[in-house]
């Protein structure tokens, strides 16, 4: 799912529970019949399928099938049919799934999970640090301690320029065996781990001055019990604020962000209306949904223009019932509700109703204006390079133009926009590659524009303006 196609996804009945068609239901109860009347529901079969809407459908198909020029994949005719009914609604979020596609829906659906050792990362100072711990997971029971720092993996010495590589040659088939090389204090030391199936969670925590930092990544089927989990566990006397992180969560599971917002909410007070085309409900908090747990700490939370779906869901309950603020950008402004459905190996999303908010509001394509606006950082406006053209000096283009804006964002120039590839750029370039224990050769490659995006990143991360201001509010 895409920030801009993020997915408020209704759960049926289990995680991922399809419906027979039609067809396979009469078929299904017909058996008997047709052991002592076969004629009959013969006709009625002939009779549905010659008077049914997709008739004609049917006809095309089989004809294609019989009389096509050459052998047709008939598989691909019946998706070309689904695809064809589902992109004639001109709704972006209904569309069969397949690919990277379903399997972002599929896990979100089901929760996450992956073969691994049970550690977070996260880059800083320009190394790549233990972050957190999974409880109950290989890394858990050994002597890794958050802080530490991981230079290799089964021998490979690794950098924080190969940041996104790390996760990959640390999770592997469960049941394997990897070693991590760690510095604490200076002092080196190796842990042998098998890694095991790591259930991924949505949920993070970490404290920042005296507030307690949940961030929601999305909402999926667990993310609602690690979020009570992580309320349970939280300090309120030495941390007593509390700041829910909901930027660039662009949503999932319905039930995850009811079941969170209940928490929250006193019971009998209104968290959503669901309005389909026959069926219109009003959602309240209760001690069922919350699942007999109840907090009263009013959150700040943070949103951005990619907050979409489910999050808004969460952030309109708090904040229309006065249970907590709001401080960034508007949200996404989604306000549809899609359903995983399937027929013959073929799933697909498709919208079934529309949601508003406690006060009746439908926030699509509209979204939520924050409590306390605030503006986004430069460094998140900052472009991707065009080209993989290795800039070096006297070139010239809207590549070089892009790179002097990092250098600016990043404070190695003042600002510089020239387009043009001169000897401050080059001087600026060089500055970044020292400080980043880079070769100093002035050139921009491929493996520097990675560290340029990395560093642009976790500058973000460390100077984000909607999380200083929540941390300075007096909520």
């Amino acid at each position: 799912m895409s920030k801009n196609e993020s997915d408020q996804l209704q759960k049926q009945t289990s995680n991922k529970k399809f419906h027979f068609s039609k067809p396979a239901q009469f078929i299904l109860t017909g058996i008997c019949g047709a052991l002592i009347g076969g004629g009959a529901v013969y006709g009625y079969q002939y009779y549905e399928s010659q008077n049914s809407p997709l008739a004609s459908v049917g006809k095309v198909y089989n004809q294609l099938e019989k009389t096509y020029y050459r052998k047709v994949d008939t598989s691909k005719l019946q998706q070309g049919a689904i695809n064809g009914m589902l992109g004639s609604l001109n709704d972006p979020y209904s569309e069969q799934l397949s690919g990277s596609s379903q399997d972002q829906v599929n896990s979100v659906l089901e929760g996450n999970s992956f073969g691994g050792v049970g550690i977070q990362m996260q880059v800083k100072d320009n190394k790549i640090l233990v972050n957190s711990i999974v409880s109950d997971s290989p890394a858990s029971k050994s002597n890794i301690r958050p802080g530490d720092e991981i230079i290799a993996v089964d021998g490979k010495k690794i950098s924080a320029n190969e940041f996104q590589k790390v996760s990959g040659l640390v999770r592997g088939k469960k049941g394997t065996k990897v070693t991590l090389q760690l510095k604490r204090n200076n002092i080196e030391f190796k842990v042998t781990l098998t890694r095991a199936t790591i259930k991924q969670s949505s949920v993070s925590v970490k404290n920042d001055q005296n507030a307690t930092i949940i961030t929601i990544s999305q909402f999926d089927s667990n993310t609602s019990k690690d979020l009570k989990k992580a309320l349970k566990n939280i300090n309120t006397k030495k941390y007593p604020k509390l700041i829910i992180n909901l930027q660039d969560n662009p949503g999932g599971v319905m039930s995850g962000a009811l079941e969170s917002a209940s928490y929250f909410l006193p019971n009998g007070k209104k968290i959503m209306t669901y309005q389909s085309r026959k069926d219109k409900k009003v959602i309240r908090s209760s001690n069922k949904l919350a699942g007999n747990f109840k907090t009263k700490l009013k959150p700040i939370i943070l949103i951005n223009s990619n907050t979409a779906s489910a999050s808004e869901i969460f952030t309109a309950a708090l904040v229309q019932n006065n249970c907590a603020v709001t401080v960034g950008q508007t949200s996404f402004g989604k306000g549809t509700v899609q359903e995983v459905g399937a027929s013959d190996n073929v799933e697909y999303k498709y919208t079934i109703a529309k949601w508003l908010t406690p006060n009746g509001d439908w926030i699509n394509h509209k979204g939520i204006k924050p409590t306390y606006p605030v503006k986004i950082s430069s460094l998140a406006d900052l472009p991707q390079f065009q080209t993989s053209q290795v800039l070096k000096k006297n070139t010239m283009g809207l590549d070089v133009a892009i790179l002097q804006q990092y250098l600016t964002a990043l404070d190695y120039m003042t600002t510089h926009l020239t387009g043009v590839f001169d000897s401050q750029t080059e001087n600026a370039v060089i500055s970044f590659q020292k400080a980043n224990n880079l070769k100093p050769t002035g050139q921009v490659d491929a493996s520097l524009r990675q560290s340029l995006y990395l560093a642009a990143a976790q500058k973000l991360q460390s100077n984000d303006p909607a999380m200083q201001k929540a941390l300075n509010l007096n909520y």
